[in-house]
């Protein structure tokens, strides 16, 4: 409770603050129990793919009241159904059941409802409309999560009844089917409330029916699948602030944006909310068309200490940069695709918690961008433990764990482009991932896959330590400069004893020289790697990972003159020619028995070959240029010689 009236201290101070942190505590409200299904519920719904939902209901912007129908039209996958089942919470009164129009009996245990059915076969189509009313729970007696809420604006003192159904607390307002892996292939949600009330959701606006007692209907379609927990509603005395984004690989997008109806409230936040249009060019030019621009984006202002990314209409509780940046890059990367299983949550939180530091990079600048990853980083590492990947999904507060679903997920995102190496493969394959899994769901490892395909490189590795592994490594080196030559031992050690105790990765280390700083790129494949490099200048000092790429802590660094590299007493090898001509070979002074890592001058990977007592190394195709062949002999000890192709 503490951190929350903060938060809200903060908001109406108009402070700007992480919105990873505000999305995570607006969502774990409660710790969950298992799903709200029953095993036998989650066995029937298992038997049909949702189609269509319209829900057709009655609110108030101060009440938590819910009446109307909804109906759903589902199509059978199974051999036969006799039995539809879904989720509605017992706080709710069901009036009746229609199936196929047809007046049905019913019966209920907690949260699940069964309906019979005639003897349905594989592809039937099955209609079913249920007529409810009551109160949305709240509180303890919600157990998942407040998934229909009434409030007042600390800040402004607008009223607002709004939903927030991530993960399991749709069935708190709406008869539904709450699994991830069945997404509605289209949805209408059509709102009476008072004339003087607005009310927002998924899609376009297709029509406001003046009722003539006082009421006003609004008509929501959608016609792009959505997930059971996108759906949703905001209904306050708003006003309409709109405009259009001109991503340049699709026709213009609508920005629709209901804003309380109170005179500082727009002015206030208009430039960022603004910010969203060039966000949401930025976001299409790095990941591909938007994928709802045959609808809208934009926002319902709702009283809640962050953001929730409902399809085409996020609700927000204020507006700042990186808040906003978050919930636009849902779009993307949770609703166009959505999580296999809240375990694979990263693919959703992690990847919309970086692209808030995409957008600090490329609108606001690299110094902005750093500051916000220095902390995201520093939060990870406040505690050693943490794996991105778990298995109790019955905890709301674990699933959306502000220091490992959103702030490790971001972290991790920022390693792999290091790793990567390359800006143009990192985001192709984002773009292939998104083309590949369009509205549908992935899996982390799906994620992986992708980024392997697409860059032809192997990240088992990577995987295990940094998605499945617990905690991060602490890196500590070694050092000794004389004669142009570099001695350099870095060691690395776990957060804790029983974590993951080794980290292969790249690393870049920044040389402080008397002829002016250069950064130099290692290969880590041990607990203790030693290194031989070429330098030009006197080292007077070393930087670990100067521009904080991975997740790591950093520990001592320490000149060491005794520090001396026995590479094998390979230290006197000789490599001639030197400078090479493109397409000869390189003639070692003797045979080697090693992996030989050919590097371009921006420590990129050009070439690996393993050689048997071998004395050449042919050299095909390769571009003019300053080289360095590392030579590495064991998990634990390299040489590098420096050279020059020539054309």
């Amino acid at each position: 409770m503490k951190i929350i009236i903060t938060l809200l201290a903060l908001i109406s101070l108009n402070l700007v603050a992480n919105a990873d942190n505000f999305c995570a505590i607006s969502k774990q409200n409660a710790v969950a129990l298992n799903p709200v299904a029953s095993s036998n519920a989650m066995n029937l719904q298992n038997k049909y793919d949702t189609k269509f939902h319209h829900l057709n209901l009655n609110l108030a912007r101060n009440s938590r009241s819910v009446s109307g129908n909804v109906k759903t039209l589902a199509k059978v996958v199974s051999l036969f159904l006799d039995t539809f089942a879904f989720e509605l919470h017992p706080n709710f009164t069901i009036d009746s059941i229609l199936v196929n129009g047809i007046n049905s009996p019913f019966s209920r245990s907690a949260g699940d409802v069964f309906v019979p059915v005639n003897n349905y076969t594989q592809n039937d189509l099955v209609s079913v409309q249920t007529f409810y009313n009551g109160m949305a729970p709240t509180g303890a007696s919600a157990a998942i999560g407040n998934g229909y809420s009434t409030g007042t604006s600390q800040s402004w003192g607008n009223v607002v009844s709004w939903s927030l159904s991530q993960p399991y607390a749709a069935y708190e307002w709406w008869p539904c089917k709450q699994q991830l892996t069945d997404k509605i292939d289209s949805s209408w949600v059509f709102v009476t409330t008072d004339s003087i009330n607005m009310t927002g959701s998924n899609g376009v606006l297709t029509n406001v029916v003046n009722l003539n007692n006082g009421k006003k209907r609004f008509e929501w379609k959608s016609k792009n699948p959505i997930n059971y927990y996108l759906i949703s509603v905001a209904t306050a005395r708003y006003i309409d602030y709109s405009y259009y984004a001109h991503p340049a690989n699709s026709d213009s997008v609508l920005i629709q944006n209901f804003i309380y109806n109170n005179p500082q409230t727009l002015p206030n936040f208009i430039n960022d909310i603004n910010d969203t249009g060039n966000m949401l060019e930025l976001f299409a030019d790095l990941f591909g068309p938007y994928p709802f621009a045959n609808e809208k984006y934009g926002h319902c202002m709702a009283p809640f200490s962050g953001g929730m990314e409902h399809q085409t209409m996020t609700s927000q509780g204020f507006f700042n940069f990186t808040l906003t940046a978050h919930e636009l890059g849902h779009q993307w990367f949770g609703d166009y695709v959505t999580c296999k299983t809240w375990s694979d949550i990263f693919v959703n939180e992690g990847m919309a918690s970086y692209t808030e530091y995409l957008a600090l990079q490329y609108l606001q600048g690299q110094a902005q961008a750093k500051q916000q990853m220095d902390a995201t980083i520093n939060n990870v590492i406040s505690f050693p433990d943490g794996s991105i990947y778990f298995t109790d999904t019955a905890s709301v507060s674990r699933i959306f764990s502000s220091r490992l679903s959103y702030d490790k997920g971001a972290a991790v995102m920022h390693t792999l482009r290091f790793v990567i190496n390359n800006d143009t493969l990192f985001f192709n394959s984002l773009k292939n991932y998104l083309n590949q899994y369009a509205h549908s769901n992935a899996s982390i490892n799906d994620f992986i896959t992708v980024f392997e395909n697409t860059c032809s490189i192997n990240l088992s590795d990577f995987k295990q330590q940094w998605m499945y592994g617990q905690g991060y490594p602490t890196f500590s080196a070694e050092w000794n400069s004389n004669n142009n030559l570099l001695n350099l031992q870095v060691s690395q050690t776990p957060s804790a004893p029983s974590f993951t105790s080794l980290f292969k990765t790249p690393l870049e280390i920044k040389l402080t020289r008397s002829i002016g700083d250069t950064t130099i790129r290692v290969n880590l494949n041990s607990t203790s790697d030693i290194f031989s490099i070429p330098v030009n200048g006197t080292v007077t000092a070393l930087t670990i990972d100067p521009n904080n790429y991975l997740l790591k802590s950093i520990g001592t660094i320490s000149n060491n003159p005794l520090l001396a590299v026995k590479a094998n007493n390979k230290n006197t090898m000789k490599i001639s020619p030197n400078p090479v001509k493109s397409g000869d070979a390189i003639t070692f002074s003797e045979n080697i028995s090693a992996i030989v890592l050919l590097k371009d001058i921006s420590g990129k990977v050009v070439l690996e070959k393993s050689l048997v007592n071998e004395n050449k190394l042919q050299l095909n195709n390769f571009v003019s240029g300053i080289y360095f062949l590392e030579l590495n002999y064991n998990n634990s000890v390299n040489e590098v010689h420096k050279f020059s192709i020539v054309e």
